[in-house]
This record gives structure tokens, sequence and C-alpha cells, in this order.
């Protein structure tokens, strides 16, 4: 598989029927683009889906389903993992009535370790992607700590994202080491300032392509290479401007940042 894959969601717009999916996924091949993070759209089944991937040289690098639909999904998932040919699961983010306490994140990892286990049993890994609201402080002990702590590590994986570890406060050279053993996709995009307006107090941040933001892009790809990610993903939730001109940027700038890595 590809080391650089996206996240279908920056496409959202352009994927809403059979046409523009085909439409979709040609520039992105076009591009250089060979995988692809993408849930079943309700107008394909899931072997129409692995044709059309196949069509344009595309592998889906996983499957998706929500936390509270998994248990009984597990035959649906199974098959639909066989037929794209990957054997990764995405889930979805803590239910809401779980997170305003430690006691809620506690229940979620018990529940995330239940599930993996569940999905080990039928040769399947299982992925939690994180965003910044998981970096609630309470007090003693932040959200994503206990998702960390007190989950199994050798069947609950997870999928950070440079953006939203930012967002939360953190240096993501720094926290992704956190993930040593717990990762192998890796989320990103940039993370910019753009002009203010309004109130100065106001943090006028925006995501924007790789390499043109101000995150530490190369102690990214050290951390990266240090915890054993597999596979940079890239997703932009909003683009300004031409959405595949962005991930073709995103796309041409990890291709340098992969090099450099290799000759240094």
């Amino acid at each position: 598989m590809s080391r650089i894959g996206i996240q279908m969601y920056t496409c959202r717009d352009y994927t809403k029927d059979e046409a523009g999916l085909r439409e979709t996924l040609r520039k992105l091949a076009q591009i250089g683009y060979r995988s692809v993070q993408i849930s079943r759209p309700p107008f394909l089944n899931t072997e129409q889906l692995a044709a059309l991937l196949t069509e344009y040289e595309l592998k889906a690098d996983s499957v998706f389903c929500p936390v509270t639909k998994l248990e009984e999904s597990l035959d649906e998932i199974s098959a639909e993992a066989k037929i794209l040919g990957t054997n990764v699961v995405r889930t979805d983010s803590i239910p809401p009535q779980l997170r305003a306490t430690k006691a809620g994140y506690r229940q979620f990892a018990d529940l995330l370790t239940k599930q993996a286990g569940m999905l080990k049993a039928r040769g399947l890994r299982y992925i939690y992607h994180f965003h910044a609201f998981e970096f609630v402080s309470f007090g003693d002990v932040r959200g994503i700590d206990l998702l960390l702590n007190e989950t199994d590590p050798a069947t609950v994986m997870f999928q950070p994202d440079v953006f939203w570890l930012t967002a939360a406060g953190v240096e993501p050279s720094q926290f992704l080491r956190k993930f040593k053993g717990r990762a192998f996709y890796l989320h990103v995009k940039d993370y910019a300032i753009r002009q203010l307006e309004g109130k100065i107090e106001n943090v006028p941040h925006c995501f924007a392509p790789v390499g043109q933001g101000n995150l530490n892009w190369p102690g990214i790809m050290r951390a990266a290479e240090e915890i054993g990610i597999e596979q940079f993903v890239v997703e932009q939730d909003q683009c300004t401007g031409d959405v595949f001109q962005a991930v073709r940027t995103s796309y041409e700038n990890l291709v340098k940042l992969l090099y450099a890595q290799t000759i240094s």
C-alpha cells in the first residue's frame, strides 16, 4: 500500500452520487493517491465499491462502523473488510453522554477493549480517531489519557491527527510518541493562521494543506517513523479554494518530506 492516502471526507461535496465519486477517484488517482480512507456510500454495495476502486487502481485502507452498531454488525463488517481487501476497522467518537466525566471515559475505554477483542477474533484491527475534545481535563487526568491508559494496548489502536493535537494545546511531534505501538495511520493537514476578524481574543486558525501552515513537519515525520506510522492520510476538513488543488499540494509536499527522510 502507498504510504500516502486520503480520507474521502475531504472530498465529500463531490461524492454525493456515483458519477461524482467516479470523477473524484479519477482525479485523486491522477494526482498520485493509491489509497483511500472511505466509508461505503449509500448508492453502492460493497462489491460495486470494490470494483470502482479497482478500476482506478485505488485501495481502501479500512472499513468504518459506528461504535454503537459494531457489536450487532460483526458479520457485515467482516464481509465488507474481506471484499475490500483490508483488515482495519475505524470507529467514530466517544458518545456525547460519556464525555462529561472520568467514569464515562472509563466506560468507553472498556467498550473499545471489548469490541477490539471481538474484531481480533475475526482477524481485524480496530482504530479510534480522536479529535481535540478528548483532551478535556478532569483535574488529575485528561480524557485522552484515560483512553490511552485504560484500553488494551495490544488491540485498541489510535489514529492521531496532527491538527487536532495542535488544537488541543500539545506539540504534535512530541505527543505522537505516546502512541508508539498504538498507531499505524496518521491524519495529516496543516494548522494555519488566517487574518484576524473580530475580537483580538479570537483564534483565527484554519485547516491548510500540508506544508502551508505552522506545523513542525520535519519533527512530525521523525516522530511518525519512531512510533511506527505506516501511512500518512491526508484529511483537510475544510478547504479554502479548490479542494483538488489542496489535496495535490498535500500529496506533493508529503512526497518531498518522505524523500527527505530517506536521505537524512
